[in-house]
């Protein structure tokens, strides 16, 4: 990054939920899953800031405006009788790639997860090769199970 640019990676706040909803409808274009993105900004920011939250996200400001973001969701965990942090999405604006971005959102997670003892659990696309490469490096450990989604209009009775 050149010596104008600032970032910053912080907790979301009401007033970021608009532009971390438009991310992460991003995600979906990008994603080519757009039909399933079914959440719109004020249910996002409701569920964001509901008590207790329903999910947490965190943002990556450069200059001044939210580049990326991350959410994710506090659960417990049976197999390690723990709570673990769900990474559901991470996502930065194609324009703000390549400045470690994602990866600083990342970490900030892991510092989050850490302080709370919990194990950060996230899904990848099998192709996504970058993406697993760079978790391999982090010291993540990527396991090859598929993931099922059995959707309430495909359930009997």
């Amino acid at each position: 990054m050149g010596p104008k640019m600032a970032l910053t990676i912080r907790d979301g706040t009401p007033q970021d939920a608009k532009q971390a909803h438009a991310l992460m409808q991003a995600l979906s274009v990008y994603e080519e899953a757009e039909a399933d993105f079914r959440i719109d900004a004020a249910a996002f920011e409701e569920a964001a800031f509901s008590t207790p939250p329903k999910l947490g996200f965190m943002v990556a400001e450069l200059d001044g405006g939210i580049v990326g973001v991350a959410t994710y969701m506090r659960r417990f965990h049976i197999w390690s009788n723990s709570t673990i942090f769900l990474l559901d999405d991470l996502f930065v604006s194609p324009s703000s790639r390549g400045l470690g971005i994602g990866g600083k959102l990342l970490q900030a997670l892991g510092t989050k997860a850490k302080a709370e003892n919990a194990a950060i659990k996230w899904e990848v696309i099998a192709g996504n090769e970058d993406a697993i490469r760079f978790y391999k490096r982090i010291g993540a450990r990527v396991t090859a199970k598929g993931i099922c989604w059995w959707m309430p209009e495909n359930m009997a009775g």
